[in-house]
């Protein structure tokens, strides 16, 4: 589906719960729930508190919704707030400057056969566990522009920061992936 499908959808899903369909909401937070899910907890670094912070982010959500204002760009508002309750939940537990830093390996080093279906998931692991090393800005950065489609401009938005600052985010970023996976064994000219 195109991200233009995509959108107007959202827009239909949020007419229909303001009109009174609970069944949109079902299908909405369906639709994005995984999603937002795995951005929070890409971003804290912890699935339990992850779950805490999603169902946060549904409440503000929901409650936003219920306002009638224009949502005119569901996904970037809906990762802002969950941005927000994820910054926010950081500070609270002190541990926004920790998770600026790096993370301990925690991935196998050994690069997966292309045409293996584990190996596959291993390059996933393998690819998921240097994103979790990088620090959080470049983290948020790639996360947002690889693994949910976004927009340079709708993650700048996201995040509060001017559309240069989220180029050069990924542009750091991209480069610690990439040694962090030469590093690991990794190499593409092995697919």
């Amino acid at each position: 589906m195109s991200p233009r499908v995509e959108r107007l959808r959202d827009e239909i899903l949020i007419l229909e719960y303001r009109a009174g369909d609970l069944g949109a909401l079902e299908q909405l937070i369906a639709r994005w729930q995984a999603r937002i899910y795995w951005y929070i907890a890409t971003t804290l670094q912890d699935r339990d508190a992850a779950w805490d912070v999603s169902q946060e982010t549904w409440l503000a959500a929901i409650q936003g919704l219920g306002k009638r204002r224009l949502v005119q760009n569901f996904a970037a508002w809906l990762y802002g707030i969950a941005h927000n309750k994820a910054i926010s939940h950081l500070r609270k537990k002190g541990r926004l400057d920790r998770h600026e830093g790096t993370l301990p390996e925690a991935v196998e080093d050994r690069p997966a056969e292309a045409d293996d279906p584990v190996g596959v998931a291993e390059d996933a692991q393998l690819v998921h566990g240097c994103l979790h090393r990088l620090p959080l800005a470049q983290r948020e950065a790639l996360s947002l522009f690889y693994l949910d489609d976004l927009s340079l401009a709708e993650i700048a938005r996201i995040l509060d920061v001017p559309q240069g600052t989220v180029q050069s985010r990924l542009h750091y970023g991209r480069t610690k992936m990439k040694d962090l996976l030469l590093k690991k064994g990794y190499s593409r000219d092995e697919r």
